[in-house]
């Protein structure tokens, strides 16, 4: 072999010594990079029987457990969970892979959002999962500033933070975490709508007989097109008008995709809450649903009762079910809607 030969080995074995150095250190210091933050957990995730959602000062945020049929939130009596929701940070949780290794020094956890939840500043939240005899705790933080898809998270109890693919949806409170859907009855079903207020008058809004107007998404099968309604106000005075035509058609919309803001047991009602403000809606195949609104000191909160024969009293008793026997709030649009009097739906006399 000859000298340059020899030199030209010797070189590249220097390299390849030097590669192999920072593969090495890579994998000591950056290690894991691509690989699961939480190993074995998505096989594992029918097994979950109870998931606590934790914010700063450790306050507790929503505890989900799972039944035989659904999950609920323990915090809201047992009122049934948002299951899209659940499945949806589940997943996440399971499926989140590690891109890069971050800081192991508590001086700077703040700034990803992974700090001890005991700290009423903090910024994360902390899943714990109970599954097996080892609960599963992630404290969740922030996402890099610029980009998306990305998260901050350190498991807790380990000094070592990480940067993870994957977004989650915690919320930050527990109703949040509700499943939020009422009512879904679309305008172009309902025939007809009252109002009753105690003592006042009844708001009177009636399908206009065979005619189109707003979208209601429902199909007219003879003509193949989306049905269309508009809405008469009954009542109004000699010498008023509407405020604008088609006013009545919000009124008769408001059960199309109803949804909840927060909910307690009917009993926060007490033995005599007064008379509430009822909205009877009657549809074109004979489902009546009403709802009673009572004004509450600390706001509006209403009930639910349906009612009907047929296959529109199967509809009513699955409502029943599932609204019976829970007090609602609504978001403030709906409310309106939902306690309308005629003098609201005028113009300026």
């Amino acid at each position: 072999m000859s000298r340059r030969t020899l030199v030209v080995l010797l070189a590249a074995l220097a390299i390849l010594a030097v590669v192999a150095g920072v593969l090495l250190q890579g994998e000591q210091n950056g290690r894991r990079a691509e690989e699961l933050l939480l190993p074995g957990l998505k096989e594992q995730l029918n097994d979950i029987q109870r998931i606590v959602v934790t914010g700063p000062g450790n306050t507790p945020v929503a505890t989900l457990e799972r039944g035989t049929d659904d999950w609920t939130v323990t915090e809201h009596s047992g009122y049934p969970a948002d299951v899209t929701r659940i499945r949806r940070n589940l997943l996440t949780l399971a499926e989140a892979r590690i891109i890069e290794e971050k800081t192991s020094n508590p001086d700077y956890y703040a700034r990803l959002g992974v700090q001890d939840l005991k700290s009423t500043s903090a910024t994360g939240m902390q899943l714990t999962l109970d599954i097996g005899k080892q609960p599963v705790r992630v404290i969740v933080g922030l996402g890099p500033t610029g980009s998306s898809g990305e998260t901050y998270v350190r498991r807790t109890g380990e000094p070592t933070s990480w940067l993870v693919s994957g977004t989650f949806d915690l919320g930050k409170s527990g109703s949040d975490w509700l499943a939020r859907d009422l009512t879904d009855v679309p305008a172009g079903r309902i025939q007809s709508v009252s109002i009753s207020h105690p003592g006042l008058e009844t708001l009177r809004i009636t399908r206009r007989p065979a005619a189109a107007a707003t979208s209601t998404g429902r199909k007219d099968a003879s003509a193949g097109e989306e049905e269309l309604a508009e809405f008469l106000v009954a009542d109004v005075p000699a010498g008023r008008e509407l405020s604008y035509p088609g006013v009545g058609n919000g009124v008769a919309g408001v059960l199309a995709d109803l949804q909840l803001e927060n909910t307690e047991p009917r009993v926060v009602l007490g033995a005599n809450p007064g008379q509430p403000v009822v909205a009877r809606f009657v549809t074109t195949d004979g489902l009546v649903i009403e709802t009673s609104a009572w004004r509450l000191p600390d706001g509006t909160r209403f009930t639910f009762l349906a009612s009907g024969k047929g296959a529109a009293g199967a509809e009513a008793a699955a409502l029943n079910a599932r609204l019976g026997g829970w007090v609602y709030t609504l978001p403030s649009i709906k409310t309106e809607q939902l306690t309308r009097r005629l003098g609201e739906l005028l113009a300026p006399g």
